[in-house]
């Protein structure tokens, strides 16, 4: 199988998770750039990063590669890439834990089943709660937990997440201990304006304000208003 090697990153060339658009951009070191630019402005060595929708495994192996944080943890909803994340961390030697869960806010009614209807597309970047209209999908079962739950599991300092729209709700009612930094990507087109406002207010609430440390188009960093002012 081909490897691509981004950004020091190695990327195995699956055809059932690597569409050529996704090849093309990492070929030429376009993949997740907003990222690879902004993070290392404020993850250090001493961070513990949970990222919450982890793709291909892309940012986790770079943080991994660039920076060494402590320790890296990834959720991921879609089966087939939480796997594919699971093979591109030991292609590329990284120690993390990777979750197959979609995270809820500790207000969210928990389903009996343990798990949840996700729709899962191609391009899987478009896999969400909600069934895409102008793509095929396929319907499984995602396991469900509460973000609080693994927050005090593995104690982050930085939350990184990329949930195609589930941001607007993912922040409502949840115990944040000992994060410092949130990094979003906001997806206007599907939460609109009132998801983005909702979303902010709801990090407001819990003490996180927009730095504009690392802010850039949609990737939006969040600190906490307890820190010292000089990291702002």
């Amino acid at each position: 199988m081909e490897i691509i090697t981004s950004r020091g990153v190695q990327i195995p060339v699956d055809p059932a998770v690597i569409q050529p658009k996704v090849a093309k951009k990492l070929r030429k070191e376009f993949y997740e750039t907003p990222e690879a630019v902004g993070l290392p402005r404020f993850v250090t060595q001493k961070d513990r990063v949970l990222e919450i929708g982890a793709g291909i495994g892309f940012i986790s192996t770079y943080l991994a590669a660039h920076i060494a944080p402590q320790s890296i943890t990834c959720v991921e909803a879609n089966p087939v890439l939480a796997d594919y994340i699971r093979r591109v961390h030991e292609l590329n030697g990284v120690t993390a834990e990777v979750h197959n869960a979609v995270l809820l806010p500790d207000n969210a009614d928990m389903p009996r089943s343990g798990t949840v209807p996700f729709h899962v597309t191609e391009p899987f970047w478009s896999s969400s709660f909600e069934n895409p209209k102008d793509l095929p999908s396929t319907l499984v079962d995602a396991p469900v937990r509460r973000l609080s739950a693994m927050i005090r599991e593995c104690d982050p300092t930085v939350i990184i997440c990329d949930i195609e729209g589930g941001e607007a709700s993912l922040f409502e009612e949840v115990d944040f201990g000992n994060v410092r930094h949130i990094y979003v990507e906001v997806h206007r087109r599907y939460i609109g304006a009132n998801g983005v406002r909702k979303m902010f207010h709801d990090l407001h609430r819990h003490d996180f304000a927009y730095s504009p440390r690392a802010s850039e188009s949609t990737q939006v960093l969040f600190m906490r208003i307890s820190e010292e002012q000089s990291d702002w």
